[in-house]
């Protein structure tokens, strides 16, 4: 656990401070890193005492012949979280060390505390980054993914909901968000996916659809998040159609940037997967069935099938007369030859609509 390159530090670092000799030895009591270059790389039998004993061991000229190599000092266990992870030994008397040696020891330990803390924090990111990945791959998990997630204590639960999170570049706070819906969804319950420009995967699990959405907008609302875009996808109850979820997301969050902040790709599939197609058929094809409408026709279409072909909650919502609707409804089919009362002209009216709808957005 303790590198050289840490051990190399802790010398230059301490000695700065200190006008003694440094050594840092691992636990099997070799040197990594001295003041005294030469003693590099080789054993030293004090240290090995130590990481035997687990207690510190002072070194006079009375007792320096029992330990071969060693110079009168003291040397000091290092731990991190309880484990022994390596010994300091510091050249000198007890006189002139009795007062410092156990600053030197607090401070050592602190510095490896900072660093062996990074690297696992560091080593966690990227564990639940690799984890991600394969989950959204579509391929079944490999041996190594089952084991980080272990080691990472991930237990995957359904229903499973992906959010794509797209952040302002000046003030986003990748950290802030996910402690955020760790928060407010439960802390095993997200997973956070690589940041790609700006763009945070978000993996959320065990929590009701509904849920997610009410405390993703929630953050959204909150001061100092400085949100773009957040896309919500499709909801999935397997882990194989994790995959599923977020290229959902994926599609909801471009679809949604012309839309609003937020997108739910349930709310919008329809207009997605007709958008996402063939876009040159699609325009060819509501060219030719709504071309010669005009807005206030294709208004009173969109309200007509929006209202469940209810005459008189459209006349309603529109502000018009029965009348003036039933006349409306009748310009619409001599225009296009589909009669929006029918069913087969219905469904062929309201396709263009939504083409048309998705071709502006």
């Amino acid at each position: 656990m303790l590198t050289k390159r840490l051990a190399e530090e802790i010398v230059e670092q301490t000695m700065l401070r200190l006008s003694r000799n440094l050594n840092v030895m691992d636990t099997n009591g070799m040197i990594l890193a001295s003041g005294e270059k030469d003693r590099v790389d080789r054993i030293h039998e004090g240290a090995a005492t130590v990481v035997k004993t687990g207690e510190s061991l002072w070194i006079d000229d009375d007792n320096f012949m029992k330990w071969p190599g060693s110079k009168p000092g003291v040397n000091l266990p290092i731990h991190y979280k309880s484990q022994l992870v390596g010994v300091i030994g510091i050249t000198g008397t007890k006189e002139e060390l009795s007062d410092v040696a156990t600053l030197v020891q607090l401070t050592t330990e602190m510095m490896v505390h900072q660093s062996l803390l990074t690297s696992e924090s560091e080593w966690k990111r990227s564990a639940r980054e690799l984890v991600f990945k394969e989950l959204v791959s579509g391929q079944t998990l490999s041996g190594a993914a089952r084991d980080r997630m272990s080691m990472l204590d991930i237990s995957l639960e359904g229903p499973f909901t992906m959010v794509i999170v797209h952040q302002n570049e000046i003030a986003r706070t990748p950290n802030r968000l996910s402690d955020w819906l760790t928060e407010t969804i439960g802390i095993r319950a997200v997973l956070s996916g690589p940041d790609d420009g700006n763009v945070l995967p978000f993996l959320l699990w065990g929590v009701d659809r509904e849920v997610v959405k009410k405390n993703v907008k929630s953050i959204c609302n909150r001061k100092g998040v400085s949100i773009l875009e957040v896309g919500i996808g499709t909801t999935v109850d397997e882990e194989k159609d994790i995959a599923l979820a977020y290229e959902s997301a994926l599609q909801a969050i471009r679809f949604g940037r012309k839309i609003e902040i937020i997108c739910d790709f349930e709310a919008v599939e329809m207009h997605v997967l007709m958008g996402a197609y063939q876009q040159t058929l699609h325009r060819q094809y509501t060219e030719k069935v709504m071309g010669d409408l005009d807005e206030p026709l294709v208004k009173t279409l969109h309200a007509y099938f929006e209202y469940e072909q209810h005459a008189q909650n459209t006349s309603n919502a529109l502000g018009i007369h029965r009348h003036t609707l039933s006349y409306r409804l009748k310009r619409i089919s001599e225009i296009t030859g589909l009669d929006p009362t029918q069913f087969t002209s219905a469904v062929q009216l309201y396709y263009a609509l939504v083409l048309l709808e998705s071709a502006q957005i």
